[in-house]
């Protein structure tokens, strides 16, 4: 079965982004070019992530490996207005739990959940997530976008493993 799997950063206090959606404070952070984020990316050929996030990537990133342009990667983009996309690219309002159950099922490799609260909250209600990597920049936003909001669950992960990448440290929790 795939897994399913979040990779991502916040700041010290917990935030994604700021308010107007920049990630220089991630950018600028000593170390972050170490983060092991092409072999993470050998391990997925599947990215899920809201509309915002893909937005942001289409316009701001140039990372291939990244990118929803990465000819290896389907990108499926959650949004309350579907429209057509392209052979690498699907916009759906489906139910993402029962979308991602079907995925696991699936043959591939592992399922990327990119982004914050709106894609990844329902699926840890879900208890459909087996792994976070939550790379943690010292720098406090003060304000912006979260990474977890209030929800009606509770579950117990394991701390799998500790990295530091110069000023940025990572930690690795399994299912």
């Amino acid at each position: 079965m795939r897994k399913v799997q979040f990779y991502g950063a916040v700041s010290l206090d917990g935030y994604l982004a700021t308010t107007d959606d920049r990630l220089d404070w991630l950018f600028q952070t000593e170390g972050a070019e170490e983060a092991p984020t092409e072999a993470f990316m050998q391990q997925v050929d599947t990215a899920i992530m809201g509309r915002h996030t893909y937005e942001y990537t289409m316009a701001q990133t140039t990372d291939q490996l990244i990118n929803p342009y990465n000819p290896d990667t389907q990108s499926i983009v959650m949004t309350t207005k579907p429209h057509a996309g392209d052979d690498h690219t699907i916009f759906t309002n489906a139910d993402l739990p029962t979308l991602v159950d079907k995925l696991r099922q699936a043959s591939g490799k592992n399922i990327w959940i990119v982004g914050g609260a709106g894609v990844l909250m329902p699926l840890l209600t879900a208890d459909l997530i087996d792994d976070l990597y939550i790379q943690i920049a010292p720098v406090f936003l003060g304000d912006g976008i979260t990474l977890f909001n209030q929800a009606d669950y509770q579950h117990r992960f394991k701390l799998a493993a500790t990295n530091q990448y110069g000023q940025l440290a990572e930690v690795h929790y399994t299912r």
